[in-house]
């Protein structure tokens, strides 16, 4: 049964993309009826959820045999084979044990799952049995979901790859992968998927003893070797002897198996013209093991290989190659399976990110990151003449300050200027990435850190650094930055630095983002091969996280161009060419490069040799053919030269391959950086512009001040001296995203949003105000770093993430510089995966399977119980272990999982009922009214509640207490809000203190009051001689208990039931203090037996008899004092008002008396006509304060029915008025405005320095 079963999965995973249906329902419909047979035999109902089929779920549909994927159906039941799961068992989620001679590995049908683990184990029986996996799809995402694959059977096994990326999919089929070969007969795959991002996975073909490639279909497999045909050549019969009939540039030498090509073409197809330059395979001898993350030096005819990541950790430490001989051999070799920090033979401990240069034939290694985890700054020496390794332990440090050098950092570069090695950039586990330069003076052994100035440079991870011996600047590129606390960025960017100045210069990007690339400085061009371009999960190609590209930047045109991707010429190694973590360097003007990793760790040396300019014979082709090196066109001989021949490159630049500098001077923001770059930009204010300020306007901080003169704005700065100190104070706080690196300045300050600002204000020049710093108290204090944390919960409790299989804590934005090559195989940054962890955390065989590490070792009793232990198929890894292991799991768990409570007498099926107060279908709960685990022989005990619960929670006791008002673990104690009593004592309980002539409302529907069946209240009368009255009111069915009682030190003593039992609807009841017979009497009310939600009234009244005649006297009284009191506010009243009338006429009289005095002349005569209706005033005078005025007319006196007035009287008199000055009505203005201002021209031609009336030859004078 169990063969057919597995010829069943094979077939069906094999073609499960293609359309074989009919084979496929037959050998359903075969399986079904034998497995119906045996269930009819063992009467099984129904089936174990982590017994031998552990994934039983209800599939969404009605389950037949073709959405069963890799299971079958019983009924509507899709059960899963181990190791699958879903609805149609179609993702894996296990360990899969396959040992057919050929079968199909893949992780199911659509995008994997996020937060995924799947084993599998490929197992021939036979041991040194050859396994051949080809890589059919693949796509996972770039660097964080690995597919590990180790030739053995466990993850203790020699690993042979780490796949990840896009490889190969529907789309884009550029390479093909290696076969993967395992020659010991067994081969244990292992898929991890992290918890952020999934894609559609891989499918994989697998074969046993079986030849490579089946032959390619170009011979005949004769055991496990392939003999090919005529026209074919090698291992798997893939190779051409005369690929395309060497494309017409040579002819078939059949007899060699190879095509002889013509003079100036090179390649096995003869497709290559030799002078425009071409990549190589160097054949060499004693070939070494393939490594990354290594370096990579030249001294005399030798190269030397220091350090690295391997994948199996018994490699040599140093090796060098014999550029002449070509010949590898191995110098140093450390002591297998060591994983502490301690030195062997005074050798350096293994490790990658660190540095190398070599001055006067030593060898000087800086920094790095061991195989233990620790980041270190040790300055190793090697002697190559002497062949000895040497501390240097009494180093000098020449700064004063928090970095105090020399830093331990990983990922930085060094670089050898005269006897200076300097050290750029890279990571530090407490202060994170560094944007500091520090220089170590061979000849003093003195440390500095240096004070750089130029732009604002941000440093990192994985960048290149490179020598330039005609500029003298060291041209840094790419690498990976920190660009928040728990987020990083690759980027694009190159700057040079001058070591004389200590200066930095932005020049152009390259646009192409990459890390852990390589960089060559080869006749006047910088080249870049390689790298790991991968950032965004949306561009996830094999080309960005393998990158293949050549890049070339002309130093003296700051342009970048893209070069041919790599084809080996001389091979017929169609695999992937991309790789990051390699090495270069540069011999008699050819590019050597080492090493790297793809996926597979590359052993081989690879050489480039650049194009000859001398054969360009075209101005045009000696401008544009990409050849590797940069030619110039000589116009005076008309020739292409290159550019070691020619020194006046600068006139040969091609301007259309320069970037848009307006917009890289856009995203410039610091005044220093805007300047010091080769983008031609200007600072106006507080924006860069390219050549030219645009617009004459504030810098944004000063906007609102007006004493800033305007020429402050339109003078534009060119000159980097002339910024701000504050802006490179702002920059460099702005660099850090890590507490510690933050604080580590003075002028800096940490967030508590997790950014680091400038605390340090200088303002514009003008305005004169003096700088300001952060109080010491207001920093925030930071945690502790999170390498120093060495415990999954402690580290999860931070902003930190923690790796599992490494047993270690990092930054959260730290993994793809600390796990470049997916060393770390499983990561979370959640506390509560931190039990599944580790195996002797697990107690489940199921969760057991899932940990690659992990196998399940069995108590023997058939009940389940066992332990997880690490190990492989054979055992336990303790060998004193394996001996104490009855029996052993690691491809399956046993039958019988019952958790240790129960035995099975059908497989998979626990006798029921359960023991040891568990329940289940596995035993795997608690009993009501018990808590614990039961997992794994795990004890249940009896809830302790006090007596007022039942029941508690399931595994952590937490009582559900009955009353209300009753809280703690146990029940133990009140509320102490509003509850009064103590529930510990015995027939104890809590009751609410109920207030006298408030009425109460208690609604029970939330959640948490799930299991109240009882409410007590508590209530003592106000005054002892005053009825009580008492009503209830409840919304459901409840009864009442009603008692008479005292209260002391929390306890309440029934002293005499009133009424006991009743039903609870709307009960009113009156209790006279008279018939109590008991003083200071406290009523007790218990209401009970409800069921929630559960809505109730209550309360407690006492109210006085009313005396009639001292109520009406008491009143009578009250209104009558308020009656008279207001007829005495009235009074004062009208007094006030009257004296703020003669306080006003006081003030008038006194304005017009104080007016001063002036002469007018007045012409009078007797036509009646000419009497003004509406005269103008003679006189307008303003009071103080400008809103009244005295305004004086000319009036004419009634004359009594005469022409002319009594004798001894003028007729006339002038009158005065206090008006208000305000706007004229408009309808006033346009009846008046023409007769008004002829009027007013009239009198104030008639106003002299006195008043003269003229009557009948009289003439009179009046003051004004």
């Amino acid at each position: 049964m169990s063969c057919l079963i597995t010829l069943l999965f094979i077939i069906k995973a094999k073609f499960r993309r293609k359309s074989f249906r009919k084979m496929f329902h037959q050998l359903s419909l075969l399986l079904f009826i034998l497995l119906l047979n045996d269930f009819i035999i063992l009467n099984i109902k129904c089936w174990s959820l982590s017994g031998i089929y552990p994934k039983l779920q209800r599939p969404e549909l009605v389950c037949d045999n073709d959405n069963c994927i890799n299971g079958f159906c019983v009924g509507e039941l899709c059960v899963c084979h181990f190791g699958w799961r879903g609805s149609s068992c179609d993702q894996c989620g296990g360990r899969i044990r396959m040992n057919s001679t050929f079968g199909y590995i893949t992780d199911g049908r659509g995008n994997y799952s996020s937060d995924l683990q799947c084993i599998w184990l490929i197992d021939s029986e036979t041991n040194n049995a050859t396994i051949r996996l080809q890589i059919d799809y693949f796509e996972t995402e770039c660097s964080w979901d690995h597919l590990y694959v180790f030739d053995g059977d466990s993850i203790q096994s020699p690993m042979l790859a780490v796949l990840s990326g896009s490889l190969i999919n529907d789309k884009r089929y550029s390479y093909r992968l290696a076969e993967i070969t395992a020659k010991s007969g067994r081969v244990y795959i292992y898929f991890y998927s992290d918890a952020a991002y999934n894609m559609s996975g891989f499918n994989i073909t697998f074969s046993i003893d079986s030849c490579p490639r089946n032959c390619s279909n170009h011979g005949v497999c004769v055991g496990d070797r392939c003999t090919c045909d005529a026209d074919y050549k090698g291992q798997a019969c893939d190779q051409p002897i005369c690929p395309n009939d060497c494309s017409g540039h040579g002819i078939c030498d059949r007899t060699e198996h190879k095509c002889i090509c013509n003079y100036g073409y090179i390649g096995i197809d003869c497709n290559q013209i030799k002078y425009e330059g071409y990549w190589s395979l160097i054949t060499t001898t004693n070939q070494p093991d393939g490594r990354a993350l290594h370096q990579a030096i030249i001294y005399d005819d030798q190269m030397f290989i220091i350090g690295g990541e391997y994948f199996n950790h018994n490699e040599h430490f140093l090796i060098k190659y014999d550029m002449k001989q070509k010949k590898w051999d191995n110098l140093f070799k450390h002591p297998s399976h060591h994983h502490h920090h301690h030195h062997h033979n005074n050798i350096p401990d293994d490790r990658f990110g660190h540095s190398v240069i070599v001055f006067n034939h030593t060898i000087y290694l800086y920094g790095g990151i061991l195989r233990n985890g620790h980041i270190v700054s040790e300055l190793w020496t090697y002697n190559i003449n002497n062949n000895v390794w040497h501390l240097q332990s009494e180093t000098k440090s020449l700064t004063n300050s928090e970095f105090c050098c020399p830093i331990a950092s990983m990922g930085h570069t060094a670089t050898l200027i005269n006897n200076i090695m300097i050290i750029i950039f890279g990571y530090n586990p407490t202060y994170g990435y560094l944007n500091h330069v520090q220089n170590y003076n061979i000849d003093t052994n003195e440390w500095k850190l240096v004070k750089t100035t130029g732009a604002s440079v941000k440093g990192g991870f994985g960048h290149t650094s490179t020598y330039d011996h005609i500029t003298r600047f060291i041209y840094v590129f790419g690498g990976y930055h920190s660009s928040s606390f728990a987020d990083n960025v690759l980027v694009d960017f190159l700057y040079s630095y001058d070591p004389k100045k200590e200066s930095w210069m932005l020049l152009s990007p390259s646009n192409q983002p990459r890390y852990l690339h390589s960089a060559s400085l080869m006749n006047g061009l910088l080249l870049i091969f390689g790298g790991n371009g991968h950032n965004l999960t949306d561009e996830n190609t094999s080309t960005t996280c393998f990158s293949p590209h050549f890049l070339a930047y002309d130093i003296s045109c700051d342009t970048w161009t893209t070069l041919e991707n790599p084809i080996l010429t001389n091979t017929y190694d169609t695999t992937m060419i991309g790789r990051y973590g390699h090495s270069s360097i540069v011999y008699e003007d050819s590019l050597y490069v080492f090493g790297g990793f793809n996926g597979f760790m590359h052993n081989k040396l690879i050489r480039f040799i650049p194009g000859n300019c001398s054969n360009l014979e075209t101005m045009n082709d000696c401008h544009t053919k990409k050849i590797g090196t940069k030619c110039i066109w000589n116009k005076e001989k008309r020739l292409c030269q290159s550019y070691n021949q020619i020194k006046y490159s600068f006139k040969n630049c091609d301007e259309n391959l320069r970037v848009n500098f307006t917009e890289l001077c856009q995203k410039q923001f610091i005044c220093s950086t805007c300047l010091r770059n080769s983008y031609d930009c200007v600072w106006c204010g507080d924006q860069c512009t390219y050549q030219k300020c645009n617009t004459q306007t504030k810098p944004k901080e000063l906007l609102s001040i007006k004493d800033v003169p305007q020429s402050s704005f339109l003078k534009s700065i060119n000159d980097a001296k002339m910024c701000e100190s504050r802006d490179v104070h702002i920059s460099n706080c702005d660099k850090m995203h890590n507490c510690h690196s933050c604080q580590s300045e003075h002028y800096c300050s940490w967030q508590r949003d997790r950014k680091c600002v400038s605390m340090m204000y200088e303002k514009w020049s003008e305005i004169k105000l003096d700088s300001m710093n952060l109080a010491d108290k207001l920093q925030v204090s930071c945690s502790s770093p999170c390498h120093t944390r060495t415990t999954c919960v402690n580290c999860t409790q931070g902003s930190c993430m923690w790796c599992s299989s490494q047993q270690r804590c990092i930054e959260s934005n730290a993994y793809s510089i600390i796990y470049p090559i997916g060393q770390c195989m499983e990561w979370t940054t959640h506390p509560h995966k931190c039990s599944v962890i580790s195996c002797s955390d697990i107690q489940t065989c199921d969760a057991c399977m899932k940990n690659p590490q992990c196998g399940w070792c069995d108590d023997g009793s058939g009940t389940g119980a066992g332990t997880c232990m690490a190990g492989s198929l054979r055992g336990p890894n303790n060998s004193s272990r394996t001996n104490s292991c009855p029996e052993w799991y690691f491809t399956s768990c046993p039958k019988c999982q019952c958790n240790g409570h129960s035995q099975c007498r059908f497989p998979g099926l626990c006798d029921q009922p359960c023991q040891h107060n568990t329940e289940g279908t596995n035993c795997e709960h608690c009993r009501p009214t018990y808590y614990g685990n039961p997992i794994n022989g795990g004890i249940c005990l009896p809830c302790s509640c006090n007596g007022h619960g039942d029941f508690c929670n399931s595994e952590t006791g937490q009582c559900s207490c009955t009353t209300k008002g009753i809280i703690g673990h146990n029940c133990d104690k009140c509320d102490e809000r509003d509850y009064v009593g103590n529930p510990q004592d015995l027939n104890g309980s809590c009751y609410y203190n109920l207030s006298t002539s408030y009425t109460y409302t208690f609604n029970m529907s939330k959640p948490d009051d799930l299991f109240y069946t009882r409410i007590n209240f508590i209530n003592t009368p106000l005054s002892p001689e005053i009825d009580i009255e008492f009503s209830v009111q409840c919304q459901d069915s409840a009864m009442v208990n009603i008692s008479v009682g005292s209260s002391s030190n929390s306890s309440m003593i029934v002293i005499r039931r009133l009424y006991e039992g009743m039903r609870c609807g709307n009960i009113k009841l009156r209790f006279a203090y008279t018939d109590l017979g008991i003083k200071n009497a406290t009523f007790l009310v218990n209401v009970y037996s409800f069921h929630t939600p559960f809505l109730l009234q209550i309360s407690f009244s006492q109210h006085r008899n009313i005396d009639i005649l001292h109520f009406f006297l008491t009143f009578s009284g009250c209104f009558l004092t308020l009656l008279i009191i207001a007829a005495m506010l009235w009074k004062i009243k009208q007094r006030y008002e009257l004296y703020v009338r003669r306080q006003q006429l006081f003030v008038e009289l006194e304005q017009m008396a104080s007016r001063p005095f002036a002469g007018v002349v007045v012409q009078v005569n007797n036509n009646k006509d000419s009497i003004i209706s509406n005269p103008s005033p003679i006189a307008l005078e303003p009071c103080s304060n400008g809103k009244a005025a005295i305004l004086t007319l000319l009036i004419q006196l009634p004359t009594g029915n005469q022409s002319v007035p009594q004798p001894g009287q003028t007729g006339i008199t002038l009158a005065s008025a206090l008006v208000t000055l305000g706007n004229v009505s408009s309808s006033s203005l346009e009846q008046n405005c023409r007769k008004e201002e002829k009027e007013k021209n009239n009198v104030q031609k008639s106003m002299t320095n006195s008043i003269k009336i003229t009557d009948n030859n009289s003439t009179y004078s009046a003051g004004v």
